[in-house]
């Protein structure tokens, strides 16, 4: 193996000093994406808007955090990174300023519970088991798969409209008529009837037709976008123009009635006076989500009170914020995990070793206290440490220069060269810091990587379909909180987000057998078979556990962690 020279060694200290001045300037850049921002794919979240201009901190009531003296009635000010420019999220999906709005509409017909997790789910993930009903009261799943709501009784709209299965049909067939996503989740990771799926079978009761059952099928109605419509509301609004009324309008069995929207600026909501769920609800009357482009200034806002929540701070935002009175920052579990994505259509990563040996150079516990500030954990094992109930015993990622340096000479690659592609856009505004810290680590065992920066969303997605890289610094935000879902999502030789042609049957297979089996045992033990043929084989080079980190104004209570990390704003209380 080739000893680290002093040349490498001074190269590797110029490059920490770079990170350093790269994080103290993302503090004023738009802020980093701590919820998995990326690019137009199936995963849960895209690249954000900024449309629209900054935010003042006024509203129509003078001051939009005031509570009355017994704290009920509160407005809570939500200092977002982008407001979309339309509310059919189905049409026109756009990011994470679409998917805010969507999770505080609700209206779904199960939910994620995390009430009686640790801290509330801060600190452990809700799964497929953690799923409460909804607007469905309760659901039979039958020996073929096929699965049976019954809905709730009397459940109204603020419309006054009663909640019926022909509005779940209705709902669920524009969903899957409109977004590329819900196709994707229906055919792919579900496995429903191509013709006719769902079926109204009484005015209370939907069934939903199954080709293949899996072990997602009912947590995938926990996505925002199978919310369910008021489409007698629509109906009698929109006429035969309902795409076009869908733009500004809402109507729906939410917690919330949208009382003003502004494309690109703001949303309004007042509280749905009959909402079925009220023993749930906080003392939050108004919600107003307001699009303020710049993290710097959400960081203000929130520090002087003037906002109730700031999304999408820098880590070193939130790093300081944690000092700061008046402010609480909460650091939670998520199933999201950044990555470097190792092209095997680059001649030396098509050998296992080479890749693992790059993943060997790298030292993850110093990302988490570099560029991460504290605000992630170094991945460990292969599969995310969220879905394993007991990790010993399990192979483990290791900082290993020495044997890293030993698999590249004992490959022929001793004089391996090659270029990190890194975008903003995904996995955030720290992209380019970590990039430039593995630079940094791999140059310590004689490897010559470069940085390419790629600033535009539009540009670094299509290099990734088109899979026109070497390397990549990426994330991998699961839409739903699962093992199949993650293991499917960029490593199985059928996802087209495998853009990197790793193939390897037995991976594959692996994730064919977790697909259909049940929680439990058997399946704890193919999810760690799946855990240490990561390790051993490095489909790509997993480096960080991601947290939901949140800043909230003072006297903000109530935050219930869940595998998507919104809100939910309705569960909470201010003051």
């Amino acid at each position: 193996m080739k000893p680290v020279s002093e040349e490498r060694h001074h190269l590797r200290l110029l490059a920490m000093l770079v990170v350093a001045v790269l994080m103290m300037s993302a503090c004023g850049s738009d802020g980093d994406d701590t919820s998995g921002q990326t690019t137009t794919t199936q995963d849960d979240a895209t690249t954000s808007d900024d449309s629209g201009d900054d935010a003042t901190t006024s509203d129509d009531d003078g001051d939009g955090t005031t509570t009355s003296d017994d704290g009920e009635g509160a407005t809570f000010v939500y200092a977002a990174a982008g407001v979309p420019e339309t509310l059919d999220v189905w049409a026109t999906y756009q990011g994470d300023p679409s998917r805010l709005q969507m999770y505080e509409w609700g209206s779904k017909l199960v939910y994620y519970d995390a009430a009686g997790l640790a801290d509330n789910g801060c600190s452990q993930l809700a799964t497929t088991a953690n799923v409460r009903p909804g607007l469905a009261e309760s659901w039979d799943v039958a020996d073929d798969g096929t699965i049976t709501f019954t809905l709730r009784q009397g459940v109204t709209s603020p419309a006054g409209n009663e909640l019926t299965a022909d509005d779940v049909v209705r709902s669920w067939n524009r969903a899957v008529e409109q977004s590329g996503v819900v196709r994707f989740l229906t055919a792919n990771v579900s496995h429903f009837a191509e013709t006719d799926p769902f079926e109204a079978v009484d005015d209370l009761t939907v069934q939903v037709n199954v080709d293949r059952p899996t072990a997602l099928d009912i947590s995938l109605f926990t996505y925002p976008m199978f919310m369910v419509h008021d489409w007698t509301a629509i109906d009698a609004g929109a006429g035969d123009s309902v795409d076009e009324w869908l733009i500004e309008n809402t109507a729906n069995y939410g917690p919330w009635v949208l009382e003003t929207f502004t494309p690109g600026e703001e949303a309004v909501y007042t509280a749905h006076p009959n909402y079925w769920d009220a023993d749930r609800r906080g003392n939050i009357e108004r919600l107003v989500v307001r699009n303020v482009t710049e993290s710097s200034i959400r960081l203000q806002l929130v520090s002087t009170g003037e906002a109730d929540y700031a999304e999408r701070l820098s880590f070193q935002e939130y790093s300081e914020l944690q000092g700061t009175d008046g402010v609480d920052v909460l650091n939670c579990i998520s199933p999201n995990r950044d990555n470097l994505i190792l092209n095997t259509q680059f001649a030396p990563f098509a050998d296992p070793q080479v890749r693992r040996a790059v993943s060997l150079a790298i030292d993850r516990d110093a990302l988490v206290q570099g560029v991460y500030q504290g605000f992630a954990t170094a991945s460990t094992t292969g599969m995310s440490q969220v879905y394993l109930d007991d990790p010993s015993g399990l192979s483990t990622f290791e900082y290993d220069p020495e044997q890293a340096g030993q698999l590249l000479e004992d490959a022929g690659v001793s004089d391996l060269s090659f270029t990190i592609t890194a975008s903003p856009t995904r996995p955030g505004a720290h992209a380019e810091s970590l990039a430039v810290q593995i630079q940094a680590f791999l140059s310590d065992v004689g490897v010559n990587a470069s940085v390419d920066v790629v600033p535009g969303s539009t540009e670094f997605s299509d290099q990734f379909f088109a899979g026109e890289y070497e390397a990549m610094t990426y994330l991998e935000p699961p839409a739903l909180a699962d093992p199949y879902y993650s293991a499917n999502l960029y490593n199985t030789t059928v996802s087209f987000q495998n853009t990197h042609q790793y193939n390897n049957p037995q991976y594959d297979d692996l994730t064919v057998q977790i697909e259909t089996t049940e929680p439990g045992p058997d399946r704890q033990q193919l999810i760690r078979e799946l855990s240490d043929l990561i390790i051993e084989d490095t489909p790509m080079v997993y480096l960080v556990e991601r947290s939901y980190t949140h800043a909230f104004g003072s006297g903000v209570s109530g935050y219930l962690n869940t595998p998507h990390g919104a809100l939910l704003t309705f569960q909470m209380t201010k003051g």
